[in-house]
């Protein structure tokens, strides 16, 4: 009996140390990301919350947008809503919409005016690297990686997902107003260009 306790005790110090070992590899490599990350705490990402209105202009037309960011998930997250609507078209687009739906330009044109664009991101600061890392998913059924720096008053994006990649600048220019310019490149080889401005909108 005793010669059988002390066979088991050998087992179980056998098999327990490396257990303990790993514990304390672990605990040694993970204390850092087993801490949460305080709360965002940039100015620049703090300066975009709230409700805004304006435009973009591109290769495509004009439209008209809002958008609303707010803080979330214990305000490790900015959480961007965003909708926008065409209210004007160039020929070029009527003209490649109406070949890509198989309509008239007149029925392309229509159904594109009445389309809303609808599309929510996620954006944070990588706590290990700092830089800026955000998704973003649309009713195309598009869905987006990308990552940023920032410089001043600026953040530099570069996003890739299904309908191609996206060079993206946003910059504050006071503080109820922001500039964002884009390069779209799609996967047919079709590039856009374009300019946004925000207002915040005011209670």
């Amino acid at each position: 009996m005793k010669k059988t306790l002390v066979v088991s005790l050998s087992i179980l110090a056998f098999l327990t140390l490396p257990l303990i070992s790993q514990e304390k590899e672990m605990g040694e490599e993970s204390t850092h990301s087993m801490t949460p990350p305080m709360p965002l705490n940039d100015d620049l990402t703090k300066w975009m919350v709230g409700e805004w209105e304006g435009w973009t202009e591109s290769s495509m037309g004009k439209s008209q947008d809002w958008q609303e960011i707010e803080m979330g998930l214990d305000n490790q997250f900015l959480l961007i809503t965003l909708k926008s609507k065409m209210s004007s078209m160039t020929p070029e687009n009527k003209k490649t919409a109406a070949e890509q739906m198989n309509m008239s330009v007149e029925e392309a044109e229509k159904m594109m005016m009445q389309f809303v664009y609808k599309g929510h991101g996620m954006i944070t600061i990588d706590p290990m690297s700092d830089e800026f890392v955000g998704y973003w998913f649309d009713n195309w059924r598009g869905t987006y990686k990308g990552t940023g720096k920032r410089e001043g008053d600026k953040i530099t994006w570069t996003w890739e997902g299904s309908m191609g990649t996206s060079e993206r600048t946003m910059e504050k220019v006071s503080e109820d107003r922001m500039v964002e310019t884009f390069k779209e490149n799609y996967p047919s080889g079709n590039v856009m260009e374009g300019r946004s401005e925000w207002t915040r909108k005011q209670d």
